[in-house]
């Protein structure tokens, strides 16, 4: 069965607002580009850094060109692993097309800096908070980090997660629905909505800028 991890985050970066339904999305005009790259029975990391390269707007044998590259890419993903050269360069090439990486520091409670790819080269790393504004108990933490979100957390009550779009079908897409959850996953597209509001007033921004102005 799906989680719908990925709807979920999607609807808190951008999900459509003022319209009476559901929740607002932070770049609620913002143009979302899904690349998928996982699935319920995991997935490689050849695809995930093809999808990064992708998604920015570069070439990846057989595919067709992107035809309208992505200048925010929200990765809300993490593994227990150094930052290898296929991570590393992916990031490399999706910078050089000048799109800014906002990625999730992880759910281990340890150092950011064991978990991939938020310890990478020239991403922003994201950390979660809870409803009190303190580290979130699951969330990774240290020098490794760059800011902290609102990821939730649901040790008390379930009403402290972060509610967002989900899907009620169980392996295919059925009605619509929201749902709570927890995670760096969930404070990361907060940080990547308003990377793109920054981007929507000044698209010159350089993925260094971005970084330094959060």
């Amino acid at each position: 069965d799906s989680s719908w991890h990925g709807t979920h985050v999607a609807g808190i970066a951008a999900a459509i607002t003022d319209n009476g339904e559901g929740i607002a999305g932070v770049a609620y005009n913002a143009w979302l580009q899904h690349v998928r790259v996982l699935g319920t029975c995991g997935g490689s990391l050849a695809d995930i850094a093809d999808g990064i390269v992708w998604a920015s707007g570069g070439a990846v044998p057989g595919l067709a060109n992107n035809a309208s590259p992505a200048r925010g890419l929200n990765l809300s993903i993490q593994g227990i692993s150094e930052c290898g050269t296929t991570y590393q360069t992916a990031i490399n090439s999706a910078r050089s097309r000048n799109s800014v990486l906002i990625v999730a520091a992880g759910n281990h409670a340890v150092p950011a800096s064991l978990s991939t790819p938020g310890n990478c080269q020239g991403v922003v790393t994201v950390a979660a908070n809870g409803p009190t504004g303190l580290r979130a108990v699951y969330s990774n933490y240290g020098p490794a980090t760059d800011v902290s979100a609102p990821g939730g957390d649901s040790t008390n009550s379930e009403l402290d997660g972060i509610l967002s779009t989900i899907n009620q079908g169980l392996t295919t897409p059925g009605a619509p629905g929201y749902k709570m959850m927890d995670g760096t996953s969930m404070a990361t597209p907060y940080v990547a909505g308003v990377a793109a509001l920054m981007l929507t007033r000044n698209p010159n921004l350089t993925p260094d800028q971005i970084g330094a102005l959060l």
